[in-house]
């Protein structure tokens, strides 16, 4: 006897279970979101496995695992395709002596067993179980139930992974394990925040016989759906207006004969499926009765409607002949409503692998272009280094304080937009060389020769030379002084830096920098750092030489 019902309910685990203690000889089949499953029996133990997302059967599996080559799997293909027997792979790739028996036992045991573990992670679904008179093929041994439950949560999430990789990135190629765990964990969280999204279905039964509607409702209840039952469309209408604010996603189960909504009709499931495709077209509806008339069957599918199932009669039929034709219908009905369920679930896969796609993609572009950024870091770090080494030696020897200056404020314009050496002398500020990068003119450089004025005049400057340290400041604005701001005109600094030089622990100049509006602020400041520390030591090095020549002399 062909039986059915709801995974939800009993659970794969228990009809093998219950296939074992009867010695059941047939095949189960699974009907999930993702697709269909087979699992045959031979006096209650497992024969074979077929699983919608085959990632590992037997001929696939033993060229993963170098058992046999590509080639060898081919030409035992082709044997089995030209011998028209039904002969197993493995039966022949040990005939040909590419394998022997103990090592086809053991791939056939892991495939299978590989397979279970999935399928036993299926927790939603309908399953179909029928018996047969003749089973080709062996039992597998395969270990116990209990102990394949215990690896399905681990191998499920590796399976739905690697699934996952595959279907996102198909020409991905072999990814590295620090870029694949970013991958997987982008995709993680995205897929959370759209199962969070994602709409409930609910089975919205429209029946006005309270006995079938209470009958119907507790059967279909039976195979794992949430049911809501309601006695007219206009109840009908309301609830749907009442799961668009609910976030839920309803498919309409709809008697063909009762009444009308205005009373005066008998094809009130008609009127029903018209009103949706008005106002909720995207709600699948499923028309049952009991009506023969083939035109009202053609006007309902006209109208929209998904499925089209004939209801039992219950006239001049025995009590039990009517109960097997209702288990027959509702299984019917079941049926029906798992292949909505699973279009949503193959059209609601789909938009998710497309957003995952998008986000993927966006972060790829995002990390591409950090990388690009830190490129242009190292870069520039780089040569800021190999500048460093290849003037240091110049700035140690060079007696050139004018040199000094041009290379220093040089250095500085790679990244700030003008750049000025101050001399400072007692209370004096005198400026002694400038460059802006915005401009090829000269006349930046002349005005900050042109400069004179007192410490006091500018207070940015003073707090450079009495703190002996540098002074960043943003939109400096009164604190430089009236007389940079006049050379500035109107392109007044957004962030500046001034970094003092030192002499015998005494500020003999400063170096003025900085960036105007819509210009990137100042990174780190050390190589600038560098560079002044190496123009102190030339110069300390030259007042040495002063001093020791001055000796000789008078000496």
């Amino acid at each position: 006897m062909v039986t059915s019902g709801s995974l939800k309910a009993i659970g794969l685990a228990k009809l093998l279970a219950d296939a074992e203690s009867r010695g059941f000889t047939g095949s189960l089949t699974l009907k999930g979101k993702t697709g269909l499953a087979g699992i045959t029996l031979k006096d209650g133990h497992v024969v074979d496995v077929q699983e919608p997302r085959i990632r590992s059967r037997l001929g696939r599996y033993l060229v993963t695992k170098n058992l046999i080559t590509e080639k060898e799997l081919q030409a035992a293909l082709n044997t089995q395709k030209q011998s028209g027997k039904g002969k197993f792979l493995g039966e022949i790739l040990v005939d040909q002596a590419v394998l022997d028996r103990k090592t086809l036992d053991s791939s056939m045991r892991n495939v299978v067993e590989d397979s279970l573990v999935h399928l036993l992670g299926w927790e939603e679904g309908l399953y179909r179980v029928e018996p047969l008179d003749v089973v080709v093929g062996d039992p597998v041994e395969i270990a116990p139930i209990p102990e394949l439950l215990s690896r399905t949560a681990q191998l499920a999430s590796a399976v739905e992974e690697e699934w996952i990789i595959s279907e996102i990135l198909p020409d991905g190629g072999e990814l590295e394990n620090g870029v694949r765990g970013e991958i997987l964990a982008a995709v993680r969280r995205v897929s959370q925040k759209l199962r969070e999204l994602k709409p409930q279905e609910i089975v919205l039964m429209v029946e006005d016989e309270a006995l079938m509607r209470e009958m119907f409702k507790d059967k279909l209840e039976s195979f794992g759906f949430d049911v809501d039952a309601v006695e007219s469309p206009q109840k009908a209408i309301e609830k749907l207006s009442d799961y668009d604010l609910e976030g839920k996603l309803p498919i309409v189960l709809a008697d063909l004969i009762m009444p009308t909504i205005s009373g005066k009709g008998i094809f009130g499931g008609l009127e029903l499926l018209e009103e949706i495709q008005k106002t909720h077209s995207h709600v699948p509806v499923i028309v049952n009765t009991a009506y023969p008339d083939p035109t009202i069957r053609r006007r309902a599918l006209f109208l929209g409607a998904t499925y089209y199932i004939n209801k039992p009669e219950r006239k001049d039929i025995t009590p039990d002949k009517l109960e097997n034709q209702l288990n027959l219908f509702i299984e019917e009905v079941a049926l029906c409503i798992q292949n909505v369920i699973q279009r949503h679930e193959i059209y609601f896969e789909r938009e998710q692998q497309n957003i995952l796609r998008e986000e993927l993609l966006s972060q790829l572009i995002q990390s591409r272009e950090e990388l690009q950024k830190v490129g242009e870091l190292v870069q520039r770090d780089t040569g800021d280094i190999r500048f460093l080494r290849e003037t240091s030696d110049k700035m140690v020897h060079n007696k050139s304080l004018a040199k000094m200056a041009e290379t220093i404020v040089q250095f500085a314009g790679d990244e700030m937009d003008r750049s000025a050496i101050f001399l400072i002398r007692r209370e004096k500020v005198a400026g002694f060389f400038g460059h802006d990068r915005r401009s090829d003119q000269d006349d930046f450089g002349d005005r900050i020769r042109g400069l004179n004025f007192t410490l006091e005049d500018s207070p940015a400057i003073q707090e450079a030379v009495i703190s002996r340290d540098g002074v960043v400041k943003r939109n400096p604005g009164d604190a430089l002084g009236s007389a940079l701001l006049e050379v500035f005109g109107d392109s007044p600094p957004e962030h500046s830096v001034i970094l003092p030089l030192l002499v015998q622990n005494m500020v003999v100049a400063v170096l003025y920098c900085d960036v105007v509006a819509g210009g990137t602020p100042p990174r780190e400041l050390d190589s600038l750092e560098i560079l002044l520390n190496l123009a102190s030591m030339s110069l300390e090095i030259q007042q040495q030489h002063a001093i020791i020549q001055r000796l000789r002399q008078s000496s």
